[in-house]
């Protein structure tokens, strides 16, 4: 069993039933590395326990597939370090903490995994369903072109019906479908990865000298519903577009502008008060040196394109 604090244990179990449960949920969060194996604990990160339902968001898309089978052996092992009473889980199901926080109460009662995969082979559709198609193409005159296109809707309500079935949902901004591990369509993905990076781009213009880790924790604080996309590499990558962006307006030789401080800010990460003339000349001249190459750089490919089209 996992060794918890008496005292705060004692404490949470004279507050009533429902207290002292959330704290033990609130432990199995803490304790998630000690719990199950250490792979599982790299691939799988808990997100809350509702209901008896343990909440987890994946990694990996294929890693959906594995988890299945170890499902009951984690929910065993829970039950086994927390055995007080009744169970602590009584299942899994994969969600992230976005979701979850969002989520209706009709929803949380839903099984955590099918039995098994469902194939599209295995996908009818209902009497209602397939009138509901027949209904949208009754305008079209045309017997033959009629035909055509009742047999593509059909094929794509199976379609929709299928990935229904396979834990798809719906776009958390527009009615198309999404695999389970995922919040947005493609479409809407790319969207909000443009809103992070200009979400980044202003937190990083308000406070410059910001690591990478601090930057991040901001940006996720903002927009919890990013925590997948919002990688160290992705930060860095709109810290260096601001760089370039900041540079454009930068006179070399001015080198008490604020935007020439928010430059050697932003490159060296450090804070006003940590800025020296000599820290700001060295900059100028190494940001002189590397975004001039990268112009010509620019500017060769864009010729070359221009030849090539």
């Amino acid at each position: 069993m996992i060794t918890i604090n008496n005292f705060l244990s004692e404490k949470m179990r004279s507050l009533g039933a429902a207290a002292y449960k959330k704290f033990l949920c609130n432990e199995v969060i803490q304790n998630w590395s000690r719990l199950v194996d250490e792979n599982i604990a790299a691939k799988v990160k808990p997100v809350t326990i509702e209901h008896g339902i343990l909440f987890v968001d994946v990694k990996s898309s294929a890693y959906k597939d594995q988890l299945k089978f170890l499902s009951e052996d984690i929910i065993d092992s829970i039950n086994a370090a927390f055995a007080e009473g009744e169970p602590l889980v009584t299942s899994i199901q994969i969600a992230k903490g976005f979701q979850v926080a969002n989520m209706p109460p009709e929803k949380i009662s839903e099984p955590s995994f099918p039995d098994k995969n469902i194939t599209l082979e295995q996908i009818t559709l209902s009497d209602e369903e397939i009138a509901r198609c027949q209904r949208q193409v009754q305008k079209i005159s045309d017997e033959k072109l009629r035909q055509t296109a009742l047999q593509t809707l059909l094929s794509q309500a199976r379609v929709q019906k299928f990935r229904v079935a396979n834990g798809w949902h719906k776009c958390a901004r527009c009615n198309a479908f999404c695999p389970p591990q995922d919040f947005f369509c493609e479409t809407c993905a790319i969207k909000a990865r443009a809103e992070m990076v200009d979400e980044l781009f202003k937190i990083f213009y308000d406070e410059p000298w910001l690591k990478t880790s601090a930057a991040q924790k901001i940006l996720l604080e903002r927009m919890p519903h990013m925590r997948t996309e919002c990688s160290e590499d992705a930060v860095e990558s709109a810290r260096t577009s601001l760089i370039q962006k900041v540079a454009g307006r930068v006179r070399f030789g001015d080198e008490e502008s604020p935007d020439v401080l928010k430059l050697v800010m932003l490159e060296k990460r450090l804070p006003p008060d940590k800025l020296t003339p000599a820290i700001i000349r060295r900059t100028l001249i190494d940001l002189q040196f590397n975004l001039a190459d990268q112009a010509k750089i620019l500017r060769y490919n864009s010729r070359t394109q221009r030849f090539v089209n």
